[in-house]
């Protein structure tokens, strides 16, 4: 027995120190861990830094030399060196929030923005700022935490603004300096300086008030149009200038396409006013079909409404005549109907295994209580053993024909109630993949719903119970008039 004892023993030190020390390793970090975290709640690490970098590296070198093989007692006495730190850089953190209120709310702002992306220098230079003014508020100087944040607020403020306009006018900065190089400004001046002009509208508008987003964008858009107006404008001249064209070719190639907008429209174009007659010719004809057209729409939606009105009489009356006739219908063919479910539902159990599934009426649901789909404890994969009974099941579905299924999946309350949520909704989605996928029962008429442990038939006091609520149910409503 001593040599089994000395055995084990020196097994045990043979065993690494990180093994044997991961659960003591926690114990003696847990506090500065725990600060650590909720200074990183606080953003202590911009808002506190000297103590809070204090703390980081006591903690490092606490880890470090721990894990080194150094003395247990030195590693928890630096630990908890670095927990002070740490609930001091929270606590000035907390503090900093408060005089730096201004600064830090228009922070938010140039974040919310994407000023970290779309204004980069801005934001680092506030950032560096804000960062000083902390360190300067650790030093309790107060005076001079105000005037860097003051300057910050300023820095965070210009990021914000370049980066809303970034986010607004990159493309239509993009289209007008585009312009230069198509030399639009000589052959489509006019065209260009409006493409400029909208752009300097679009920028002042967010100058006066960078919160007006709608009406910038929409002054950057126009401008993006324009510009795109005054290249094409720009090209079509010039390739017009390379091939020698003359005005009257330019005119002739507008009589053209004018000519072509007639004929789609079904009308002619008269030439004898000239290309600005004939453009004034043509609006004015569109114009009128356009009329017609619109009173022809007007005319097929008062149809519509007078169809829709007569629809509504016809459902009255087939409503009428479906409570007359079902007022008429004989005691015989009430009991006939009453008959059918019953076989339907003696047939039903029947099929099914007793041991493995119970069969129950809810009104005019039919509730196959399933017991024998034995999933694995926290899985949703389908046991293979479970296969034969959801056949069954898929069978049993068969004998009301055109009823809609619903997999209902419960779990017993153990554990947390969302993931048991969530578990149950998973299994019951495995049974409906079944159902679907393997015996072709048709997908629109199944759906998958998990209630978790809200639906319990039995006591979670005992483990028979809990057995009772893991299951699945299997509700079929039968079509309207099959149930009894």
């Amino acid at each position: 027995m001593r040599h089994v004892v000395l055995a084990a023993l020196l097994l045990l030190l043979a065993v690494p120190r990180p093994v044997q020390a991961d659960a003591r390793e926690a114990e003696i970090f847990a506090a500065a861990e725990t600060a650590r975290a909720a200074a990183q709640a606080v953003e202590a690490a911009l808002l506190a830094p000297g103590s809070y970098g204090q703390g980081s590296a006591a903690l490092e070198r606490a880890q470090r030399d721990y894990r080194g093989g150094g003395e247990e007692a030195a590693a928890a006495t630096l630990a908890d060196t670095a927990r002070r730190h740490f609930e001091a850089a929270a606590a000035a953190a907390r503090q900093a929030q408060l005089t730096l209120a201004t600064a830090l709310a228009r922070r938010e702002d140039a974040r919310r923005a994407e000023a970290f992306r779309l204004a980069v220098r801005d934001w680092v230079r506030a950032e560096e700022q804000l960062r000083s003014a902390a360190q300067r508020l650790e030093k309790t100087d107060v005076e001079g935490a105000l005037a860097r944040a003051a300057e910050a607020t300023q820095g965070y403020d210009r990021a914000e603004l370049l980066a809303i306009k970034a986010m607004l006018l990159t493309e239509a900065r993009s289209g007008v300096v585009g312009l230069d190089t198509a030399g639009s400004a000589r052959l489509a001046p006019r065209t260009t300086a409006r493409a400029r002009e909208l752009l300097r509208q679009a920028e002042a508008t967010l100058d006066a008030d960078r919160r007006a987003t709608a009406a910038a964008g929409e002054l950057a858009a126009a401008a993006t149009a324009e510009a795109r107006h005054a290249l094409a404008l720009a090209q079509y001249l010039a390739a017009a200038r390379e091939r020698d064209a003359t005005s009257e070719d330019l005119m002739l190639a507008w009589e053209a396409s004018l000519a072509a907008v007639a004929e789609a429209a079904g009308t002619g174009l008269e030439r004898d006013g000239g290309p600005q007659a004939a453009g004034e010719d043509l609006a004015a004809r569109t114009g009128e079909l356009r009329a017609q057209a619109e009173g022809q729409a007007a005319d097929l939606a008062q149809r519509r409404r007078q169809i829709t009105a007569l629809e509504d009489e016809i459902r009255d009356l087939d409503a009428q005549l479906a409570g007359a006739n079902r007022e008429s219908r004989s005691l015989g063919e009430r009991l006939a109907a009453r008959e059918q479910v019953n076989e339907q539902f003696a047939r039903l159990e029947q099929l099914l295994p007793p041991d493995q599934a119970t069969v129950l009426r809810q009104g005019g649901d039919i509730i196959v209580r399933v017991q024998g789909v034995a999933f694995a404890s926290g899985s949703a994969k389908l046991p293979a053993s479970a296969r034969t009974l959801l056949d069954e099941l898929a069978r049993a579905a068969q004998i009301y024909p055109g009823a809609r299924l619903a997999v209902e999946g419960h779990t017993d309350a153990s554990g947390d109630s969302a993931a048991n949520q969530r578990l149950s909704q998973a299994r019951a989605e495995a049974v409906r993949d079944y159902l679907v996928g393997e015996r072709q029962v048709p997908a629109g008429h199944v759906t998958a719903l998990g209630y978790g442990d809200s639906r319990p038939i039995a006591s979670n006091a005992t483990e028979a119970g809990r057995r009772a609520n893991r299951r699945i149910d299997l509700v079929i409503t039968p079509r309207a008039g099959a149930a009894p």
